[in-house]
Parts: C-alpha cells; structure tokens; sequence
C-alpha cells in the first residue's frame, strides 16, 4: 500500500489551486433516470461536457473515455479497430452502454464495441461510476456511461461541418444540419471515415446517418423520434504472433427509439414518460476468401419503458418503471433462439433535512429463460462543512449469460451452457469531495466490490464451456484534483489504485492494471486560440490467469491545437501518441506510433 500513503500524503501537501469546473452542478440524467444536478446526487458521475468534446476533437469516443479515473480501454489497434470499455475491474460485458438511455449492448457478445458509436451527433457524455443494476438490471456492474445526443437548436437553423485528414490516410467528415420551426425541430447528422490502418489488413471505412425529429405539442407535452444507420467494413489482422491477412468483417446497425414526455399538470411536480425502441445488428465476418468462410450473427432487440416521476413532498420523490424487452439471435453459429424480460424498478428519494440526500432502490428483472433476479442500493450524500461532500453507497448487481455464452454450438471442441446463471455482485462504496477555496478541488473514493458465480470458459474435462465457477474481489481508489491558477489555464490529475484477484487462486485478473495517472494541461488563450497536453501512465497487467504473461507499462502523450478565426471557423490539429512510443494494451496488438490529424471546422 506504499502507493496508497503516498497519494494521501500527496493531497495534505497541496495548498494553492483554483475552483473547479462549474460542471460540478451540470445537469445529470444517469444516476436516477431523471433530470437533477450531479450536486444533489449521492452517485459519482463524470460529465465530458460538449465544451471539453470541442476542444478534444476526438476521432472516436474511447479517446475522451480513457481519461475517466475508473475507466480502462481496450484498443485493438488504429481506427476502426475493437475498442472495448471496463470500469473498476469489470469486464467489458459489465458496463453498460446507453444512447439516450437506451441501451446498446449487443445480446450476443453483452458488450459494446466503441468504434461503432458516431461522434457528429454526441452532445454530452454522462460516466456513471459503480454498479446500478437497481435502476438498469443486466449489465451495470462496473458502471454506466449514457451518450447523449445534440438536440435540435432553440430557434432558427444551424449547420456544423468538419472535416480532417491524417495520418495512415485518415480522413474524416462529419455533417450536422438542425432547425426549429414553431413547435416541430429536427436534426440531422450524418459521416464518413476511412482509414488504411497502422497495420496489413486493418483498413477501415464507415458511413453513418442519423436523424432527430421532434414535436412540442405545448411546453409540457414532447414527443421526440431518433432513429439511425450505420455500415462499416474493416479488416481484422489479428495478432502479430499470428497475423491474418485475409480477415474482413462488416457489421450493419439501424435503430429507432420514440419518445414520449408529459407533465400532465403544471401545478403539480408528475412526469410521465414512455418510450418504445428497436435496436437491430448484423455482423458478418469471413475468415477466408477461398474457399469462402463466412458466419453470420444478427441480435434483435424491442423494448417499451414506462417511467412515473412525481415529488410527494418536499421531503420524499418516488420514481417507478417498468421495462419490457425482447430479445432475438439469428446467428450462423448458435441458431436462432430468443427471451424476454419483464423488470419493474422503484427509486425512493428522500431529504430529511437540507445537508442529507438518501436514495432507496430496488429493481426486479424476470427473465424468461432462467427466472428473476432482484437488485437493492442504497445511496447517500451528506454535506459537510466548508465545501464538501461525502457520499456512500451500497449496492447488489448482476450480469445476464449472453446468446454466445447460452447456446454457443458443440462442435466437439467447445459448447455454450443453457444453464448458466447471472453473474453476481455486491458493492461498497464511500468517498469525499472538497472545494478548499475559489481555485482548488479535489475527490477521493474507495470502492469494494465482490463478485461471485462469475462466467468462465474451461475445459471440462475435453469440452471448452461456460460455467458459473469464478469469485472476485476488486478493491480500488480513485483521486481527483481539479486546479485553475490562472484564468487561461486549467489543470487536471487523476491517479486510481486497482486490487482486482480471483478469490480461489489469489492471483490477478487479467487486463486490469493495478495504477493508473492521468494528467491534463488546458490553455485557452485570447483571440480564440486553445491548446492542451495530455499524458497518461498505465501500469503492466496480466495476460493470463495464471499471471505468468503481462502487457508492459506504458506512457503516452498527446498535444492538441486549435484556433477560432472566427464565430463560424475553427482549425485545429492533434498529435497523438507524441513520444512514439511502443506499446501494447492487449497483447499481440501493437497501437499506432506518432500520429498527425489536422482539420476545419464550419458553421453556417
């Protein structure tokens, strides 16, 4: 724990800073379904604010992601390539992705692949830090990170395009076009991107569209419509131990989600809401030209949400759902098979008294294949004196058995389980933030989670198949310091301490490393000029369960410029990866060197 002592040794010695972002008090929508402020709430949520996505300018979402002191990213290789998110030891079938609040985590695999998520229509993102399957059910053991799109603007039309070009032949576009007219707005957003890799077989290209419709009947009555496609094509090189050439897989998305919002009287505090949504996906991967192998998978998902708001007093709010979902696999592999979950939700709110906020949850989740599964937390926020914050919370999880892990074929080598059972966790949780002055903040929290009849696939005795075998603690700190000692320039740190081991072998989890910093230098200067520099330090972690293989430590850094000539025109250029350096986050898969991007953007 020397590591430990000396980052609490760290905090006492700082005493010069400035005040933290006043996104402390940004509207969130995460933690409760509902709008509050992240102030109010007893959960730790992080905000990437569209001010902190405009200067970023970001080629995809794990590179804003990866800064978040919970999160770790697993990244395959250059554009396009598999790009996966973890939370607080989790795996990537642990966190749970939202668009919206509507949820994309693909039923076949569980987890989402980042690089299929479109950057042109992303307003904000919302990371919500620790399980919340009270309010979300299957998935939400590491966390939740709800993505949330632009709206259409509050009056007239505006138009946003950029374009940018890059190393490896990178070229990216991006199109966003919204109006208001009277009570109905829309907008639309649509992109390309391209790219010849870093690497044999890794050239990427995708084309996505978008479109958001809505209708304001009068200010408490909105009826909004998203709905979007997305196709790509990539090649997969595999490892460089053992490289393919000749791999491709495409993948083809299209949603639709309808909104509905109502406040039935406007002298009383009710919300109603329902929404009903189709995710649909396809992937098809083809191992070799000739003679042709190819699988095929396509997930299906419908659901209907219904949500209750209403504050009783000024004393307690009741929130209560329902959620019905259906879910279908029609894959080459594991045949056509389907379930459905039928799941209520109840969110107590409760204020005592001013300093404390208590929130009381509890969800149950049927599932049509393997029963039901209920999911209590309990969350508080106490504020103390001077500034600060104290929240607690303790929490029970779960994660369903995917398509994949349920009825993966027996080809006399491996098979899948149909009588798996949810992964399971309980979490503990408490941390403390501070505002020491005008100019400085910092946070710290400490979590405990312990999961139990994790999913594993073994040998047993000659057949590889799932099972629920696995236990695990995973234990951790995570530190934040926000500083602002100058007006045109802001700083950030982040450290987080990872203790994540199997119960049975005590050794380490796989791909979970035990440190992890992050530094961030801002500079907005005068006459529209802004530039940042970022560095990250992730320490080895293991590559397999034995812990006898690991991915080396690493560093990077990266510089970004940009400058507004004017309301309607910003250049801006990146440098990724600076040093450039060697390095690996999973093993066999070499990330790219030194990189250069550069572009415009426009408005109209």
């Amino acid at each position: 724990m020397k590591e430990v002592i000396m980052m609490l040794l760290a905090l006492t010695v700082i005493k010069t800073a400035r005040a933290w972002d006043a996104e402390m008090e940004d509207i969130v929508i995460t933690p409760s379904r509902i709008v509050e402020t992240a102030g109010e709430t007893g959960r730790k949520v992080d905000i990437i604010s569209p001010k902190k996505l405009k200067y970023l300018n970001p080629k995809g979402i794990s590179e804003v992601l990866k800064y978040s002191p919970s999160v770790t990213i697993n990244d395959y290789g250059s554009l396009g390539a598999e790009k996966t998110i973890q939370m607080r030891g989790s795996t990537p079938s642990q966190v749970l992705v939202l668009v919206d609040g509507r949820p994309i985590n693909s039923p076949r695999s569980g987890d989402v692949s980042l690089n299929n998520i479109a950057l042109e229509d992303i307003a904000k993102i919302e990371v919500l830090r620790g399980p919340a399957s009270s309010l979300y059910g299957s998935g939400a053991m590491g966390g939740v990170v709800n993505i949330l799109t632009q709206e259409p603007p509050d009056e007239g039309q505006e138009t946003e395009l950029t374009s940018s070009f890059g190393t490896f032949r990178t070229y990216q576009e991006r199109l966003s076009h919204g109006a208001k007219l009277r009570n109905f707005g829309y907008r639309i957003n649509t992109g390309y991107q391209s790219s010849q890799g870093h690497r044999d077989n890794a050239e990427f290209n995708a084309k996505e569209t978008s479109a958001k419709l809505t209708y304001e009947f009068n200010p408490q009555n909105l009826l909004t419509l998203n709905s979007g496609f997305s196709k790509d094509k990539l090649g997969t090189p595999g490892t460089i131990a053992s490289p393919d050439l000749n791999d491709r897989q495409m993948n083809r998305k299209n949603f639709l989600d309808l909104l509905w919002e109502v406040k039935p009287w406007e002298d009383k505090d009710i919300e109603l809401s329902g929404r009903l949504y189709q995710n649909y996906d396809r992937l098809e991967f083809v191992e070799t030209p000739e003679p042709l192998d190819k699988t095929t998978h396509s997930t299906k998902s419908r659901a209907l949400n219904l949500k209750y708001n209403q504050k009783i007093s000024e004393l307690y709010r009741l929130i209560f759902g329902l959620d019905l979902t259906d879910n279908h696999n029609d894959s080459s592999k594991t045949a056509k098979h389907s379930y459905v979950v039928r799941a209520g939700y109840l969110e107590n709110q409760f204020q005592p008294w001013e300093k404390l906020n208590v929130n009381l949850g509890l969800r149950l989740d049927d599932y049509s294949n393997f029963g039901s599964n209920v999911s209590p937390s309990l969350s508080l926020l106490y504020k103390l004196k001077g500034e600060a914050r104290f929240h607690f919370l303790i929490a029970r999880s779960f994660r369903a058995p995917t398509f994949n892990d349920l009825y993966w074929p027996a080809t006399g080598v491996e098979e899948g389980n149909p009588n798996l059972q949810p992964e399971k966790g309980i979490t503990f949780e408490l941390g403390i933030e501070k505002e020491f002055s005008e100019f400085f903040k910092i946070g710290l929290t400490y979590f405990r989670s312990n999961y139990d009849k994790l999913i594993k696939w073994q040998q047993d005795p000659i057949i590889f198949r799932p099972k629920n075998i696995d236990a695990a603690t995973i234990q951790g700190l995570e530190q934040e310091v926000s500083i602002s000692p100058l007006d045109y320039l802001d700083i950030k740190m982040s450290y987080t301490y990872l203790l994540a081991k199997d119960d049975k072998t005590h050794k380490y989890l796989t791909y979970q490393p035990k440190h992890k910093a992050s530094l961030s230098l801002n500079y907005k200067g005068k006459a529209g000029l802004n530039a940042g520099l970022e560095g990250q330090f992730v320490d080895r972690s293991f590559d397999n369960a034995v812990n006898s293989r690991y991915v080396k430590r690493y560093y990077v850094v990266g510089l970004r410029v940009s400058q507004e000539i004017n309301d309607e025109i910003n250049i801006f250029i990146k440098i990724d990866n600076l040093l450039n350096k060697k390095y690996q986050i999973r093993r066999g898969y070499p990330l790219p060197g030194l990189s250069v991007t550069s572009g415009i953007k426009l408005k109209f």
